[in-house]
C-alpha cells in the first residue's frame, strides 16, 4: 500500500488532474489546450510543418495535458502520415510533398525504392525530421513510432541507408567545371562550417566539412567532422581526396590556346598549398600584372560554387540549419553526408529548385568555401619550394594567361 502511494504521488498527471480542478486558471488553460489540440489535429494536413510543429511545442510544454475532446478521437486513431498519403494519392503535383519533405512525390518514391529494409513511415519520418529538425516525439505522434527510442533508431538507420546507396552514386568530376575560362578543371575544393553549442577542443563551438563541388553544385567528394581547431590545410592533407587525388585526376592533358599542356586540376582556396593538381589564388600584390587578378576574380567565383552548395544543403534540411548538442556531435557528421547526398540526389533528379535562392544568396565569402588564410602561411609556402612547386606554378601562369588570352577574344 505505501509503494502504491508513493507511485501515485509522483505521478504528474494526478496531480495536475487534482490542481485543474481546483485552480480556475488551470482549467481555463486546459480547455484552451484541449481547443488547440482539437484544431492541430482537424487541420494538420493544410497547416504548414512550422506552424504545427510551433502548436505541438507550445501544448507539450504546458504544465498540464490538455482534456480528452471526443471530435477529435476519430481523427488520432490513424496517423498524420497515412492520412496524408490518402488525401495526397490522386494529385500528383500536390505542393504539400515539397512543402513536408522538401522534394516531390516522384522523386520522393524514387529514393525510397533505392533504399532496401526500410518501412515507408520510418523513411518519410527520416525526410521529415532531416527537412523540418523535428523532435523524436514529433516523429512518434506523426508516423506512428511506439516511443522516441524506436524512432531515434529508424532515423539513423534510414540515414545510413542513404548514404550506403547513394554513395555509390557519386559521380567522378567532369572537365566542363567553365570550361572556355578554365579548361580541365574539374571541380572546387572548399570548407563548410556547421554551429555546435557551447566549445569544441576550446574554441568556438563547430566543425568543418571538407567537400569537392563539380560544376553542376554536386558533392563529388565529402569528408565531414574536422573540428575548428584545424588548419584547413591540415585537414586537407588527412582526407581521401589528398590521397587518391593524382589518380582521379589522371588522364590526357588539355592544350591550352598558348601551347601549354595543362593536367586535370581542381581550384581550391589561398590556404590550401599549390600543387601540380590543385589551382589555387595568387597572392597579389600592388604591381601585379592584370592577368593575374583576373584569374583571382575567376577562382573566387568558383569558391563561391562551394558555398552556394553547403547554403542549399543547410536551407533544404534545416536540422542542420541548428546548433547541436555536444553530446549529439558524433552524430553530425553522419547527417551532414546523408544531407550533402540527398542533395546531390536531388539535382540528378531534376528537383533541385529555386527555392532556397534566397537563402543562398545571404552567404558571404569566408563563411563556408572560403577560409582565412592563415597568417604563418608565407612560412608554409617555402616549404612547397622546389620542382614540384615550380611546376605548379607553370600551370597556374598557363591557366591564367591563357584566361587573359580568352576573355580579351570576347
Amino acid at each position: 500500500m505505501v509503494a502504491g502511494k508513493r507511485k501515485s504521488d509522483r505521478n504528474p498527471t494526478n496531480v495536475s488532474d487534482k490542481l485543474g480542478l481546483k485552480d480556475p486558471l488551470l482549467r481555463r488553460l486546459s480547455s484552451a489546450a484541449a481547443v488547440t489540440n482539437s484544431f492541430l489535429q482537424a487541420n494538420d494536413l493544410f497547416l504548414s510543418p512550422s506552424q504545427t510543429l510551433r502548436l505541438e511545442s507550445l501544448i507539450s510544454s504546458l504544465p498540464i495535458s490538455p482534456s480528452p475532446s471526443s471530435s477529435s478521437s476519430a481523427i488520432t486513431t490513424t496517423t498524420w502520415f497515412n492520412r496524408f498519403l490518402t488525401s495526397a494519392t490522386e494529385d500528383e503535383d500536390d505542393p504539400r510533398w515539397c512543402l513536408y519533405f522538401r522534394m516531390s512525390k516522384s522523386t520522393f518514391f524514387s529514393l525510397y525504392s533505392i533504399l532496401s529494409h526500410s518501412s515507408l513511415p520510418s523513411f518519410a519520418a527520416t525526410i521529415f525530421r532531416l527537412a523540418h529538425g523535428a523532435s523524436y516525439e514529433c516523429l512518434v505522434h506523426r508516423f506512428g513510432f511506439d516511443s522516441t527510442s524506436q524512432a531515434s533508431r529508424s532515423f539513423f538507420t534510414v540515414c545510413k541507408l542513404i548514404n550506403e546507396k547513394l554513395s555509390q552514386q557519386l559521380d567522378d568530376p567532369k572537365p566542363d567545371f567553365s570550361p572556355n575560362l578554365l579548361p580541365n578543371c574539374y571541380g572546387v575544393v572548399g570548407f563548410g562550417r556547421f554551429e555546435v553549442k557551447g566549445k569544441l577542443l576550446g574554441a568556438k563551438g563547430s566543425i568543418l566539412v571538407q567537400a569537392l563541388v563539380d560544376s553542376n553544385g554536386r558533392f563529388v567528394d565529402i569528408s565531414a567532422g574536422w573540428p575548428s581547431t584545424m588548419k584547413p590545410e591540415a585537414i586537407f592533407r588527412q582526407t581521401k581526396l589528398f590521397s587518391i587525388a593524382e589518380e582521379v585526376l589522371s588522364g590526357a592533358p588539355t592544350k591550352l590556346g598558348n601551347g601549354v599542356l595543362v593536367p586535370r586540376y581542381i581550384l581550391g582556396d589561398s590556404c590550401l598549398p599549390l600543387l601540380p593538381w590543385l589551382v589555387t589564388p595568387y597572392d597579389l600584390t600592388s604591381d601585379e600584372e592584370s592577368f593575374r587578378e583576373e584569374f583571382n576574380n575567376v577562382v573566387h567565383t568558383g569558391l563561391h560554387s562551394v558555398e552556394i552548395a553547403f547554403a542549399k544543403v543547410r536551407a533544404r534540411w534545416r536540422i542542420l540549419d541548428k546548433k547541436w548538442k555536444p553530446e549529439t556531435i558524433e552524430f553530425m557528421p553522419f547527417v551532414i553526408t546523408t544531407g550533402c547526398l540527398l542533395h546531390n540526389f536531388l539535382v540528378n533528379s531534376g528537383d533541385d529548385d529555386d527555392s532556397v535562392e534566397e537563402c543562398v544568396n545571404g552567404c558571404e565569402a569566408g563563411d563556408n568555401g572560403e577560409m582565412r588564410k592563415d597568417d604563418d602561411k608565407e612560412e608554409e609556402t617555402r616549404s612547397f619550394e622546389g620542382e614540384a612547386y615550380r611546376e605548379s606554378k607553370r600551370i597556374r601562369d598557363a591557366i591564367a594567361e591563357n584566361l587573359s588570352r580568352v576573355s580579351s577574344l570576347r
